[in-house]
């Protein structure tokens, strides 16, 4: 893995800061969304989540 050089006192981004968004609160309102949808659609919404969720800890 390679690092990004940042000047000194940089905040390096995270997923949460770089998509402007906090990752457990659109999680929990992703999983909410998912427990409503009908059984057919839940494995393809759950399976964005899982996506999204490698992606992000991914780039960690």
């Amino acid at each position: 893995m390679t690092e990004t050089p940042n000047a000194p006192g940089t905040p390096v981004p995270t997923p949460g800061s770089a998509n402007k968004d906090v990752p457990a609160e659109a999680w929990k309102r992703d999983l909410a969304t998912a427990a409503e949808a009908p059984a057919a659609d839940r494995h393809t919404t759950i399976s964005a989540l899982l996506d999204d969720l490698d992606a992000q800890v991914g780039s960690l």
